[in-house]
């Protein structure tokens, strides 16, 4: 079984399927209009019989087989697929989504696509933001229910389709927070990569979050006693103080010096993916993005595979693939 091959050592370029199975406010408010919903959690809680239909049509149609078609058109291999815990259905209020990873798999493989699933949320929240699916506290770590759920998810995903020919991966913990302790994710890690690699086809990607700090992993996982684990580095410069503040020239800058060097020091010691990444800049003209945009796809050359975020949202612009 092939997978997706660095193609003149390039890396494999790839965009995410946010926002569908993992709802988002921001990125496709029409959901949310007339609603006080802030997360999925919120949105499933308050939802009667029309608000569950609209939300199958969504689902529905913001991501159909031609949105694969088009992709494998534009020379996309690979679609990091993000998912909640809640997928099979036996998480209320959560509605299940397992019917649409299944057409996402048979769309892949139809159209030559890879799949790298991405465990977008998880019980108790990893993080506490919205796309965990339920915003507030990060109480992942503080239960250790939360986890053994996870690996139990982590475990029926593989059963699943961990032996599917369109299977690039799966990512263990999407953007897990710098405030869990480090020995817990260590110890989540290797239960994970364990369960993982005995589940799934001899090829497959296991992906760990960085959890925000590149450098903290340089002395663990080395590469001999964990083959075919990868670290997630996500990359944004549009968030942080100091990112409002630069004008695009310098944050180009930053991007051709600091990103490189950065990614080669983290490909030292493990293999890499950049897990989304945008175009998007708080300043900066339609010129200036297009060479942003160029300039971090150069900059990504150490890593393995790189993903847009996202492909597209309901109002287009810098943070839609789709309308790039």
């Amino acid at each position: 079984m092939a997978l997706v091959e660095r193609v003149m050592g390039k890396p494999i370029r790839g965009v995410n399927l946010g926002g569908w199975l993992v709802l988002e406010p921001w990125m496709t408010p029409s959901l949310f209009v007339n609603s006080d919903a802030v997360d999925e959690y919120t949105y499933c809680s308050a939802a009667d019989s029309s608000v569950k239909k609209h939300l199958t049509q969504f689902r529905n149609t913001f991501i159909t087989e031609h949105d694969f078609v088009w992709l494998a058109k534009q020379g996309v291999q690979a679609v990091r697929l993000p998912i909640g815990y809640w997928l099979y259905g036996d998480c209320p209020p959560f509605i299940g989504t397992k019917t649409y990873v299944d057409l996402a798999f048979v769309w892949a493989k139809k159209h030559g696509l890879k799949i790298l699933l991405d465990l977008h949320g998880a019980p108790g929240s990893q993080n506490g933001e919205m796309h965990s699916g339920k915003a507030g506290d990060t109480g992942w770590h503080r239960n250790p229910i939360n986890i053994t759920q996870t690996l139990e998810v982590l475990g029926r995903i593989a059963k699943d389709y961990g032996h599917h020919p369109a299977l690039l991966g799966i990512s263990v913990l999407n953007e897990a927070s710098p405030r869990i302790p480090r020995r817990v994710l260590v110890d989540f890690y290797e239960q994970a990569y364990t369960l993982l690699k005995a589940s799934c086809h001899a090829e497959a990607w296991i992906v760990c979050s960085d959890a925000f700090r590149p450098g903290r992993w340089h002395r663990l996982f080395p590469q001999q006693q964990y083959p075919g684990l990868y670290f997630d580095y996500h990359h944004y410069q549009i968030f942080s103080w100091l990112d409002r503040l630069l004008p695009a020239r310098i944050q180009l800058w930053r991007t051709q010096h600091t990103v490189p060097a950065k990614l080669r020091r983290m490909a030292r010691h493990h293999p890499i993916i950049v897990g989304e990444w945008s175009a998007a800049l708080r300043s900066g003209l339609l010129y200036e993005r297009q060479e942003y945009y160029a300039a971090q796809v150069k900059a990504f050359g150490a890593a393995d595979a790189y993903f847009y975020w996202n492909y597209k949202t309901e109002y287009g612009g810098p943070w839609s693939f789709r309308e790039s």
